[in-house]
């Protein structure tokens, strides 16, 4: 077996080009960390609403959008408000839906759009924030 006389390395090509990747995706995950931060609290105030689950059908909607608004503020939720808050009332349960989408700007005209759909039910309390296509 025959040994080469000099190691090769990493080239000055491929140093930058994995360098320039490396750049790419940290960039990338400091934009969009943000948003699926911001959608973990959003979930949380929709299972908040857990606590007042026997309550939840004698509730206004403008008290249930009151309720998760509160809790938007403590954990300082900008993103989405409690405008953006559908509530649905069905014969035998309430719906609490959020569905939104956020653009984040890479650079020049791209963007990565991420959709979110969260579900709040009051008869699955605790199975909160699956779309009902989930359940």
């Amino acid at each position: 077996m025959r040994m080469p006389k000099y190691q090769s390395g990493l080239s000055t090509t491929g140093l930058l080009i994995t360098l320039l990747a490396a750049g790419f995706a940290i960039m990338c995950l400091f934009k969009m960390v943000p948003a699926y931060m911001d959608d973990r609290f959003i979930q949380e105030g929709l299972k908040s609403l857990t606590e007042n689950v026997d309550q939840i059908d004698e509730m206004s909607d403008e008290q249930i959008r009151k309720q998760i608004g509160r809790f938007f503020v403590v954990n300082n939720v900008r993103s989405q408000s409690e405008k953006d808050i559908k509530i649905e009332r069905k014969q035998d349960r309430t719906l609490v839906k959020m569905e939104y989408e956020v653009r984040v700007p890479i650079f020049a005209n791209v963007d990565v759009v991420m959709t979110f759909n969260n579900v709040w039910d009051s008869k699955r309390p605790y199975d909160c924030c699956k779309p009902d296509s989930e359940m």
